[in-house]
């Protein structure tokens, strides 16, 4: 990854590479990717010697993101979740939008956990930033489809982009 790049952060969502700063600590001289966050009105610095064991990763391409969007309307054959919601890849936007997918289309406990729910609107939101980031399909729409609500225009949007 380089200064410029755009990259989501598994907690802080799509954030784009300003720099790289040396800091002190412990002792240690280490290298950052500096990731401003207006959104947080905060600054996110990553370790760049183990910006992948946090799950910096670059944003996915369209190509990808229009399987999630697949995914998340039903479209896709693709669409059964692999794995429990405890073993959820966050860097996986396919696997995201498999869970976001199946809390939709599961019979609902009466009992939820809160855990899970907490996991899916998690989930919901990175996916959400991600999409309507690389796409340009406005969040209303991303919004409507994540909640099961028929889609609104979302491939004429993510055509355009």
């Amino acid at each position: 990854m380089e200064i410029g790049d755009r990259v989501l952060h598994p907690r802080y969502g799509v954030g784009v590479i300003r720099g790289i700063e040396t800091r002190i600590q412990d002792g240690q001289r280490r290298d950052y990717y500096v990731i401003p966050k207006p959104s947080l009105a905060s600054t996110i610095f990553v370790p760049v010697d183990s910006a992948e064991e946090v799950g910096l990763r670059p944003v996915s391409s369209p190509d990808t993101l229009e399987r999630v969007l697949k995914i998340l309307s039903g479209e896709a054959e693709d669409c059964k979740m692999t794995s429990g919601l405890r073993d959820l890849c966050w860097n996986d936007p396919l696997e995201l939008a498999r869970a976001i997918r199946h809390q939709l289309t599961e019979p609902k406990s009466r009992y939820p956990k809160v855990s899970e729910q907490h996991q899916i609107k998690r989930a919901k939101k990175l996916l959400l930033e991600e999409l309507s980031e690389v796409l340009g399909i406005p969040e209303d729409n991303l919004i409507a489809l994540m909640n099961g609500e028929p889609a609104r225009d979302t491939e004429s949007a993510a055509k355009s982009a």
